[in-house]
């Protein structure tokens, strides 16, 4: 068993494969084989013999044939094995070794034979006794051994002993009617006894050795099955070594640590990685509760706990422990541990496997540190936003505020477009601090817009209006051109598109120095849409081709002496690109160095919601009064002095009862004191903002009036922080009076009080 190895054949197939038919002819030829000196030996004895009282020519010519056909037989059977391994089939293989029975079988008859052909006669003319007995004795050694052959190769066998058993008969009638032979009455009847009880000796061995073979081969299967038997529960012993060798190396070597636990959870067994981890050895281990020397960390009750429900309920658990090694160094441990019961399912042990994830655990909070930093990061940046917009959109609130009411006084032709030109260039100063701050907070989603009907042409005309000074003062062309097929009204940002246009005019006038800067605009309906198309083009300082990729960069120009000359942040072409491609279009330019520079424009927008009424609708007058009969107490919460002022100025002559508060907590004194029914909270105040100030009113039981925000974050979040705090309105910095009046309005017609005395 020892030498028995996985693959190989077993007892069983080894029995089968020996008494199959190839195994039958294979065992013919073995026998045949190893038997053919002994049977030269013997013939050649025999030859010896034969001379001695013959001729001895005749003898060794015989001896020669024996030695032809016996030869031709081993050499074939000796080669069997390799023939049928090139393909011989066995139906061949057994013809041949049949045809080569009778061969062998045939010089055995020709040496039986010799003596009584050629025997020495008596006086009388008949044959002497002892020379039939001769070739009898002769004819059945090589019968009998035919009669072992007979379960290996039936016919061959069968071939030679009729071929044996016949040829003394055979031989007497050639001598009778051949060689004028004469047999006595007593020598015929001698010699036919001889003949009949040499086939009954023949036929009962044959049928003996058949019968013994018979049992042999039961009795070799019985033990082949026996063999079989031990071979299969060896090989599942051999298996069953070979995984808990396995298993054992795995549990040796593996780089987790390994244990062994007793139903108690005492330690039985450690793998070198728990020394490893740990710092304690398995002989200081073993007995112990892994509890009792690895201690557990700021959570121990529950982690105890959790460990020994597990092991009562024998049920199998992970989790991650905080542990100290024996220098006391802390460490933690991903512990997975397993329940193994025996063949009546009764709790045996635990396997224990616990992975150090010390370094997983350090680089976790490595990463909630990087993640808290880089939240803090974008809070204070968006801290820094709020401000900024804040800083910047105060002012503006001052200048956009007067130049409003500077346009409700008498002025003349020339002061009014002084004025309109102040109010526009501040709101196009606005509309850039607005995407400056934007641009600092675009993603890959992009930018919000705001879609309503408006003039292609009256956007063109604003812009261009704005720029004619510039391009006047250096003597440049400014002409613009829009096709017939462009609709009076689209739908679209035209916020956002008057910026693409002022970035791309406001570029082409600073690069040119003579000539002329050309808009053309042109349009095309696109199923439900229409692809708005317009080119800004200008006889300036060209842009090298290898520049043309980067002048959309961020704080990027074509060259840095273009930035010391021209002067410029770089930010009008990114932005413009951004918002283009905000509203489903693209930007590309054409140009080289000293030909001038072509920006086109391919925006995809929709059809006007409105028809178009003869030319662009006038805005309507802004109401100076509130309905008949009603006034409103009015609080303005604004910490900013010119805001206030603003504010004032945009409410004179509304019946309305004013009153002001500088921080949020004198609003929320002054809100219970007056009981105003509109409160204009500015968002950003000392003290307390504007959102805590209004969730102190909320939580009031008085009647709540309408709170409107004043701020200068106009972002959806700010919308939405405000609209939490409990505000109904909303206006951004800077102030648009209409927009005031608007939600004075509102509130009037929801309230109605006597007027004040």
């Amino acid at each position: 068993m020892e030498n028995l190895k996985p693959g190989t054949p077993g007892p069983l197939a080894l029995h089968n494969e020996q008494f199959s038919k190839r195994g039958m002819l294979l065992r013919y030829a073995r026998g045949r084989v190893a038997t053919v000196w002994p049977r030269i030996l013997i013939g050649a004895v025999v030859t010896l013999l034969l001379s001695a009282w013959f001729d001895p020519l005749l003898p060794l010519l015989l001896l020669f044939i024996y030695l032809v056909a016996e030869l031709a037989e081993t050499g074939f059977l000796f080669n069997l094995p390799a023939l049928l391994e090139r393909g011989m089939s066995l139906r061949s293989g057994f013809r041949i070794a049949s045809v080569f029975a009778v061969g062998f079988a045939l010089s055995v008859v020709a040496f039986a034979a010799f003596p009584m052909l050629y025997g020495l006669e008596a006086d009388d003319g008949q044959l002497s006794l002892p020379v039939p007995f001769f070739s009898l004795c002769g004819i059945l050694g090589p019968a009998l051994t035919a009669c072992f052959d007979l379960r290996y190769h039936r016919v061959a066998s069968l071939l030679r002993v009729g071929i044996l058993a016949a040829s003394p008969i055979g031989i007497a009638l050639y001598q009778q009617i051949c060689c004028d032979v004469h047999y006595g009455t007593h020598a015929i009847g001698l010699l036919l006894t001889s003949c009949v009880t040499l086939c009954m000796a023949l036929v009962w061995t044959g049928v003996y050795i058949q019968s013994r073979q018979k049992r042999s081969q039961r009795s070799m299967r019985s033990q082949a099955l026996q063999r079989q038997a031990l071979a299969d529960a060896y090989m599942r012993l051999y298996d069953q070594k070979q995984e808990a060798r396995r298993l054992a190396l795995i549990a040796e070597n593996a780089n987790d640590s390994v244990m062994l636990l007793g139903r108690d959870g005492e330690i039985l067994w450690a793998n070198e990685a728990f020394t490893r981890i740990t710092g304690y050895s398995a002989d200081e281990a073993v007995g112990k509760s892994p509890c009792d020397i690895l201690h557990f960390g700021e959570h121990i009750p529950d982690e105890v706990s959790a460990v020994e429900r597990g092991r009562r309920n024998a049920e199998p658990f992970r989790m991650t422990l905080q542990n100290q090694r024996k220098d006391g160094t802390t460490i933690w441990l991903d512990t997975n541990q397993v329940p193994v019961f025996d063949e009546k399912g009764e709790l045996e042990a635990f396997i224990a496997v616990e992975r150090d994830i010390t370094a997983i655990k350090h680089h976790e909070e490595q990463l909630e540190a990087a993640k808290a930093a880089a939240e803090e990061g974008a809070r204070v940046k968006e801290e820094f936003l709020a401000t900024m917009s804040h800083e910047f959109r105060t002012p503006m609130n001052g200048v956009l505020g007067m130049a409003q009411l500077l346009q409700e006084t008498a002025l003349n032709e020339a002061q009014r477009e002084y004025v309109d030109t102040i109010q526009n260039s501040s709101q196009a100063l606005l509309e850039l601090i607005n995407d400056v701050l934007d641009l600092s907070k675009m993603n890959a989603s992009g930018v919000t817009l705001t879609e309503a009907d408006f003039d292609p042409r009256a956007c063109f005309g604003d812009a261009l209006r704005l720029l004619r000074p510039q391009a006047r003062e250096k003597g440049l062309t400014l002409a613009l051109s829009v096709a017939p097929e462009v609709p009076q009204l689209l739908r679209g940002d035209h916020r956002r598109l008057r910026q693409i246009i002022m970035n791309l005019v406001g570029n082409a006038i600073k690069f040119t120095e003579k000539g002329s800067v050309e808009v053309s605009a042109t349009a095309r309906t696109e199923g439900d849409a229409v692809r708005f198309c317009f080119e800004v083009s200008d006889s300036g300082i060209g842009i090298a081709p290898e520049q043309l990729d980067k002048i959309f960069e961020r704080f990027s120009q074509a060259d840095a002496a273009i930035t010391r000359k021209f002067g410029g942040t770089g930010l009008g072409l990114p932005i413009s690109r951004h918002l283009a491609e905000a509203m489903g279009g693209t930007i590309t330019v054409r140009s080289g160095l000293g030909d001038g520079a072509t920006f086109a424009v391919d925006l995809l927008l929709s059809p006007a919601q409105t028809r178009p009424e003869g030319g662009a609708a006038p805005q309507p007058e802004i109401p100076t009064t509130l309905p008949e009969g009603v006034s409103l107490r009015v609080l303005v919460a604004e910490d900013n002095r010119v805001n206030r002022l603003i504010i004032t100025k945009f409410l004179d002559g509304f019946p309305i009862e004013l009153s002001f508060a500088e921080d949020g907590e004198e609003a929320v004194a002054k809100t219970l004191a007056e009981r105003p029914q509109l409160v204009l909270m500015d968002v950003s105040m000392p003290r307390k903002n504007g959102l805590d100030a209004t969730r102190e009113i909320r939580a009031q039981a008085v009647e709540q009036p309408y709170i409107t925000a004043l701020t200068a974050n106009v972002d959806d979040q700010s919308r939405q922080a405000c609209i939490a705090a409990g505000m109904d309105g909303f206006l951004s910095k800077p102030l648009a009076r209409r927009e005031l009046v608007a939600i004075l309005l509102q509130v009037a017609e929801q309230v109605s009080v006597p007027a004040p005395s």
